[in-house]
C-alpha cells in the first residue's frame, strides 16, 4: 500500500467526533480568556466525568440500535440511596456497591422488557427513567440528602481527593490537579473499549444494530446481550451517580435530570448512529469533551446558563447531520466498491470465454 492510501486509511480509522473537538477546543483556546489554563482544563476534566460514561453508556445502546434514557433517574436514584444509607450510618464501602447494584438491577429489568415483554427501548427505559426519578424524590422527600463526615466515610473522601497535583505559578488557575474520579473514569472507560474491541462483545452490538434477524441466525443470543448491554449501562449510569454524589459531598434528587439528554447528544456527536450498527466508544469520549468544552467557555464568558441547552440542542442537530453525511459517503464508496468488483468479473468471464 502506497503511502497516501495508507494515510488515508488511518485517517479513515480517526472518530469524526475529533476534528469537531479539536476545532471547538482551538476556537476556544483563543477567543476565551483564561480558557486555556491548567486548572480551568482540571476543573471541566473533572466535571466532564459523569457525562463521559454516561455517553459511553448512551454510544452501547444505540449502536445496539436501541436507547436507554434511563440513565438520568438511576443516576439520581443511585445516588440518593447511597447518600441516604450513609446518612443513617452505613459504611461507603457498603452503600456505594448498594448503589452499582442498584443500577444492574434497573439495567436488567430495561433489557427484560425490551427482549421478553417486547416493549420498544424508548418507552421501556423512558418508563424506568420516571419510577426511578419517583423513587429519588419520594426517599429523599424532594430535599438534599447529605451525611456526616467521619471514619464510616472515608472512602469518599479518598474518591474527592486529587491523586497529585502540578503548581506551574503561584495562581490557582495555574494548579493542574488530577482527581482520583478523573482517574477511575479514565481506568472504567478504557476496560469498556478494551472489551467492546477485544472481546465479542463489540461484533455483536455491531451486529444487533445493523440487522436483528440476521444476527439471531448467525447464532447469537439476541436476548442475553441486549441484556448485558443494558446492565453495563445501569453500571455506568450509577457510577456516574457515585462521582456526582463525592463530588458534592450531597446529592440532591433532581441532580440526573436531563442527563440523558446530554449523553444522547454527546454520543451522537461522537458519531453514534440512531439507526445502530455505527459508532465508537472513543467518539462518545469527545462527544462528551465537546460538550463540557462548549459549557466551560460559556460559563468564562458569562452567557447565562439557559443557553446551554438551546446551544446542546443545535450541537445533536449537527451531529446528525454528520453522521448522516458520513453514512452516505460510506454507502456510495461500498456501491463503487461493488460495481468495480462487478465490472472485474464481467471482464474476466469475458476474457476467459476468449
Amino acid at each position: 500500500m502506497n503511502p497516501k492510501k495508507k494515510l488515508a486509511s488511518w485517517l479513515d480509522r480517526i472518530p469524526g467526533a475529533t476534528y469537531i473537538f479539536l476545532v471547538v477546543f482551538v476556537a476556544a483556546s483563543v477567543l476565551v480568556p483564561r480558557f486555556f489554563s491548567v486548572g480551568n482544563l482540571s476543573t471541566m476534566l473533572l466535571q466532564a466525568c459523569t457525562l463521559t460514561l454516561l455517553s459511553v453508556a448512551m454510544a452501547l445502546t444505540l449502536m445496539m440500535g436501541s436507547i436507554d434514557l434511563s440513565m438520568g433517574g438511576v443516576v439520581s436514584m443511585s445516588g440518593v440511596i447511597m447518600a441516604f444509607l450513609m446518612r443513617d450510618g452505613c459504611s461507603a464501602w457498603l452503600a456505594l456497591p448498594v448503589g452499582l447494584l442498584i443500577g444492574a438491577v434497573f439495567g436488567t429489568l430495561n433489557g427484560l422488557m425490551v427482549t421478553k415483554l417486547k416493549i420498544p427501548a424508548f418507552i421501556a427505559t423512558f418508563g424506568s427513567m420516571g419510577i426511578a426519578q419517583s423513587i429519588a424524590n419520594t426517599i429523599s422527600q424532594e430535599r438534599t440528602v447529605s451525611w456526616e463526615a467521619g471514619p464510616k466515610t472515608s472512602l469518599i473522601d479518598f474518591l474527592g481527593n486529587h491523586a497529585f497535583s502540578i503548581e506551574t505559578g503561584a495562581d490557582a488557575s495555574q494548579t493542574l490537579s488530577i482527581s482520583n474520579l478523573l482517574i477511575i473514569t479514565v481506568i472504567v472507560v478504557a476496560v469498556v473499549w478494551v472489551l467492546f474491541r477485544r472481546t465479542t462483545l463489540g461484533s455483536n452490538i455491531y451486529a444487533l444494530g445493523a440487522n436483528e434477524e440476521t444476527a439471531r441466525l448467525s447464532g447469537i443470543n439476541v436476548t442475553k446481550w441486549r441484556i448485558i448491554v443494558f446492565i453495563i449501562s445501569g453500571l455506568l449510569a450509577a457510577l456516574g451517580g457515585i462521582i456526582v454524589m463525592v463530588r458534592s459531598n450531597s446529592v440532591q434528587p433532581t441532580i440526573g435530570a436531563n442527563m440523558e439528554f446530554q449523553a444522547c447528544v454527546a454520543a451522537v456527536l461522537g458519531g453514534n448512529m440512531m439507526e445502530g450498527g455505527r459508532g465508537s466508544v472513543p467518539g462518545a469520549v469527545l462527544g462528551a469533551l465537546t460538550l463540557y468544552t462548549i459549557r466551560s467557555a460559556m460559563s468564562l464568558l458569562g452567557i447565562d446558563t439557559s443557553w446551554v441547552q438551546v446551544v446542546i440542542g443545535c450541537v445533536l442537530v449537527v451531529g446528525m447531520l454528520l453522521n448522516n453525511a458520513a453514512a452516505a459517503r460510506e454507502k456510495a464508496a461500498s456501491s463503487a466498491a461493488l460495481k468495480r468488483a462487478r465490472l472485474d468479473r464481467s471482464a474476466r468471464e469475458e476474457g476467459a470465454t476468449k
